[in-house]
C-alpha cells in the first residue's frame, strides 16, 4: 500500500489522504477537515502551524505513526542480525547485536552471539573470552543452556590456544 498525504494550497483548511491501494485493492480517498486557530491566515511564531497539522495527523491516522514497543524493536534487531549473518556481515551483526543490548542490557542471548562472532567469525579470542566470561557470570543460576553453550565455547577457545 502507498500513501500519498497532500494539501490543498488553493483550499488550506482542506486536507486529503488518499491511499492509492488497500487491502482490497481498491482506491480509498478520505478528506479530513483542519480548522484554523487563526482564521485570518497569519502565521504564529516557533512552528505552530506544523505541530497543528502533525496533531490532527496522529488523531485521524493514528496508524502513520507507531511508536513500537521495545520488545518489537528487539524482534527487529534479532531478524536484522540474522540476515546480517547470512550475508557475512559480522560488523552489522555486531551493530544489532549492540541495539539489542541497548534496549535490554541483561540479554544473555545477544551476548552470546558476540561472543560466538569474535570466537568463530574474527577470531578474536581476547574479546570472545570477555563475552563468554560476562555470560557464565549472569547466566548462572537463571538459564542453564545459555550457561553451558558459553562454557562449551570457551574450554572450546582454551583448546586452542594451548
Amino acid at each position: 500500500m502507498v500513501n500519498v498525504l497532500t494539501i490543498d494550497a488553493e483550499r488550506p483548511k482542506i486536507l486529503s489522504f488518499k491511499s492509492l491501494m488497500d487491502w482490497e485493492g481498491v482506491m480509498r480517498d478520505q478528506r479530513i477537515e483542519v480548522k484554523r486557530s487563526n482564521p485570518s491566515g497569519a502565521r504564529a511564531t516557533s512552528g505552530a502551524p506544523r505541530g497543528r497539522l502533525l496533531n490532527t495527523l496522529l488523531t485521524y491516522l493514528p496508524g502513520a505513526w507507531i511508536d513500537p514497543k521495545n520488545n518489537e524493536l528487539i524482534t527487529l534487531y534479532r531478524l536484522r542480525y540474522r540476515m546480517a549473518m547470512e550475508e557475512e556481515k559480522y560488523d552489522t551483526a555486531m551493530i544489532f547485536l549492540n541495539k539489542i543490548l541497548e534496549l535490554d542490557p541483561m540479554n544473555l542471548e545477544a551476548k552470546l552471539c558476540k561472543g560466538e562472532i569474535y570466537h568463530r567469525c574474527l577470531a578474536d579470542y581476547t574479546r570472545a573470552i570477555e563475552q563468554y566470561n560476562k555470560v557464565i557470570r549472569l547466566s548462572a543460576g537463571a538459564n542453564e543452556v545459555i550457561h553451558t553453550r558459553a562454557r562449551a565455547a570457551m574450554s572450546e577457545i582454551m583448546e586452542l590456544l594451548s
